[in-house]
């Protein structure tokens, strides 16, 4: 009996937390390459004289059962994730066509969608929480050109 409690309390005590802290840690950093890459893939290739596209993300709720954000902003094109935990979260710069503005931020717990605008050769890009008002979820084509593929 002895030797179940010291086992159980060793478990509970050490390598649990660690194996969760480390699961936390890397189901961060997929987060936020995921996040990432469908903010790099809604932005098309090319030169476009107008684009308006909306793009539907889907992220984990929680994090190492908490919620968490994505956010963007700055100087430089780049997303964070910021967590209540410090051991989960993180930073990407952004592989996106000069010149794009990058802002705004998405709450795990809410639907997130990336959002393009494109108007005389000024690119923006808005990280926006909720569901479009006008029920256009999913991917919009560039308009001013047909989309191939």
């Amino acid at each position: 009996m002895l030797f179940a409690a010291l086992l159980t309390a060793t478990f509970f005590g050490g390598i649990a937390p660690d194996y969760r802290a480390s699961v936390g840690a890397e189901l961060g950093d997929r987060t936020l390459a995921a996040a990432a890459d469908r903010i790099e893939a809604a932005v098309p290739a090319g030169d476009y004289p107008q684009i308006d596209r909306t793009v539907t993300v889907r992220l984990p709720a929680t994090i190492r059962g908490d919620p968490y954000r994505i956010v963007a902003g700055g100087g430089t094109p780049e997303v964070a994730l910021v967590h209540p935990d410090r051991g989960v979260g993180g930073r990407l710069r952004l592989d996106l066509p000069a010149p794009v503005a990058v802002r705004g931020s998405w709450q795990s717990t809410s639907p997130s969608r990336v959002v393009v605008d494109a108007a005389n050769g000024t690119t923006s890009v808005r990280l926006v929480d909720g569901t479009p008002d006008d029920g256009a979820g999913g991917s919009a084509r560039p308009t001013g050109q047909e989309a191939s593929g």
